[in-house]
């Protein structure tokens, strides 16, 4: 008997393939450490009220590290930043062809992230009106299923990839943890397909998020 069709499986599989999975622990294991790093450097986060922003912290440390991978040419996704349904910041969609995958702490590996509406509510109405190629893009975009990235909250104590349920509060499908996967510490960054930086976190890297703390606060 073949072996059963799981469609979120298979949506996965095809748009986050295991060849780019090893790049995830490494990343995220720059990410909690560039964070913790901003801390031990600006005093002003080690008050009681500063050790809050920890989490906002490790957030724009993810989409620093992922947005360079991608730059960088290891991971195949198209990175934009979008806006929060309230007017209170944006943050990183990584776009393959069939998907858009977001990054997302949770409390427990199998959470589906609390909800969140993420759309442009001046520009969608326009785009119905405006050049095709707009209207076109959009379709594309609408037509595209969602996939998180997951990452323990506070500790980084699990990641895995997952296709969040539309309407109900749970998961239809998720990978095993991937912080199991091998992977390499390397001292020297190589731009292979596939093949990422996984040395530890630079004193610039650090820097560009306590400039991007500074300016957003």
């Amino acid at each position: 008997m073949p072996d059963a069709v799981n469609p979120a499986q298979d949506l996965i599989d095809e748009e986050f393939p295991d060849v780019y999975r090893h790049l995830v622990p490494a990343a995220l294991k720059r990410t909690y450490a560039s964070a913790d790093q901003a801390f031990d450097r600006l005093e002003f986060l080690g008050t009681p009220s500063g050790r809050f922003q920890r989490g906002d912290l490790i957030v724009l440390a993810a989409e620093f590290e992922f947005v360079r991978l991608i730059k960088e040419g290891h991971l195949p996704f198209e990175p934009s930043w979008d806006d929060y349904d309230a007017p209170t910041g944006k943050h990183l969609v990584m776009r393959s062809p069939r998907a858009q995958i977001t990054i997302n702490q949770v409390e427990y590996p199998h959470q589906k992230p609390r909800r969140a509406i993420f759309r442009d509510k001046f520009g969608v109405p326009n785009v119905e009106y405006l050049f095709k190629e707009w209207n076109d893009a959009r379709r594309k975009d609408q037509s595209r299923k969602h996939i998180v990235l997951l990452h323990g909250h506070g500790q980084l104590r699990f990641s895995n990839l997952a296709v969040p349920h539309p309407s109900q509060n749970t998961l239809i499908w998720w990978t095993d943890d991937l912080l199991k996967l091998p992977h390499e510490v390397a001292e020297v960054t190589t731009r292979v397909q596939g093949e990422g930086p996984t040395e530890s976190p630079q004193p610039e890297l650090v820097e560009e998020i306590i400039k991007k703390v500074r300016d957003e606060g």
